[in-house]
């Protein structure tokens, strides 16, 4: 991501006033950005703050002619507003929530810090704030700490592209492999942290649970960053329900009940998502996944409010599933299905 042009600008004073004589060149490699923008950042500095900046011939570089300068965003465009500072806690909170992070010392240290970065007639009451708004997240799977230094030595191999071996656990299989890995990006879903990267031994993207891998090792050897055709987040996890992606990519239909309906509404299941409304007051959802393992969970949570239209593997799968739950409630000799408890909500209602 390109660097704002606060920023920079922070960043190019910072570099003058500490005497370094930064020129367009050294700064558009340190910024990562061009030296056509480095020279529009200088002109706004010089134009609109009235930098006393000049340029070193000896030097090659740029210095300030009255070192005792300091703009004026400085003091005013650094500091968090009411609204950015509650933004900002609450984000921690919800984070906070999710556990298993491994970032527990650096956000106890930015809330600590977060009183000198306000005006100082903000006030944030983080008792008072508890007490008004909360988040729940499923808990990570697997030991917290564990798992938390687990995703700090992924951070730094994706960070520094270095290659990893895994001995991974995998679950479907019941069985440990040794993996060479080159990981590119780290997602949190459904109660646990996931690395997705090009595994070496499948030769192809992979996901792999973090609480499964039984040893870690970040290997000095390193990989070019991944081109879009190879991995993209939006792309990779876009096509997939939710994570696993399958081999080919099918058009599941769905109806759900007017009573059911009513829930569904108004909400984006997947990227792909194309809804129509029918007379009866049912609800057709559509969707273009890789795979249907995970939606097949996702839809039988719904009972008999959730009908498959298409395609018909995945209609025919949730229909044996069916057959084989209710084989599983059968009263042993008459036939019949155990009846409902009372009270008890019908499956898939109200979700």
């Amino acid at each position: 991501m390109q660097r704002s042009r606060l920023f920079r600008l922070m960043y190019i004073v910072r570099e003058v006033k500490q005497g370094r004589y930064p020129n367009a060149h050294t700064l558009s490699r340190d910024l990562e950005v061009s030296a056509r923008t480095i020279h529009r950042d200088l002109e706004l500095l010089r134009d609109d703050f009235c930098a006393p900046l000049e340029f070193d011939r000896r030097r090659k570089g740029f210095y300030l002619t009255d070192p005792e300068w300091t703009p004026a965003f400085a003091a005013r465009d650094m500091r968090l507003g009411a609204g950015e500072a509650l933004a900002l806690v609450l984000g921690l909170q919800a984070l906070e929530s999710v556990r298993a992070h491994g970032l527990e010392e650096p956000f106890q240290a930015l809330l600590e810090k977060l009183p000198h970065l306000l005006p100082e007639q903000v006030t944030v009451d983080l008792a008072s704030l508890t007490s008004q708004v909360s988040f729940f997240f499923e808990p990570a799977r697997g030991d917290p700490r564990a798992v938390g230094r687990r995703l700090n030595r992924l951070r730094e191999a994706i960070g520094a592209r270095r290659v990893v071996r895994l001995r991974y656990y995998t679950a479907s299989r019941d069985q440990e492999t040794v993996r060479l890995v080159e990981p590119y990006h780290l997602r949190y879903y459904d109660g646990a942290w996931y690395v997705a990267g090009y595994c070496r031994w499948r030769r192809a993207v992979r996901t792999f649970a973090v609480d499964r891998i039984r040893e870690l090792e970040v290997l000095e050897e390193t990989f070019p960053p991944p081109t879009p055709d190879r991995f993209s987040p939006e792309t990779y996890f876009g096509e997939a329900w939710r994570l696993q992606r399958g081999a080919e990519r099918q058009q599941v239909v769905v109806r759900f009940r007017p009573e059911q309906a009513r829930y569904m509404r108004g909400r984006i299941w997947h990227p792909s998502q194309e809804s129509r409304d029918e007379p009866d007051g049912s609800l057709v959802l559509s969707f273009r996944v890789l795979g249907t393992d995970e939606i097949m969970r996702w839809l039988l949570q719904f009972g008999a409010s959730a009908q498959v239209l298409a395609p018909p593997s995945l209609r025919e799968a949730i229909a044996a599933e069916a057959e084989a739950m209710l084989a599983e409630y059968r009263v042993p000799g008459d036939g019949r299905a155990h009846p409902e408890p009372e009270g008890g909500q019908r499956l898939g209602e109200g979700r």
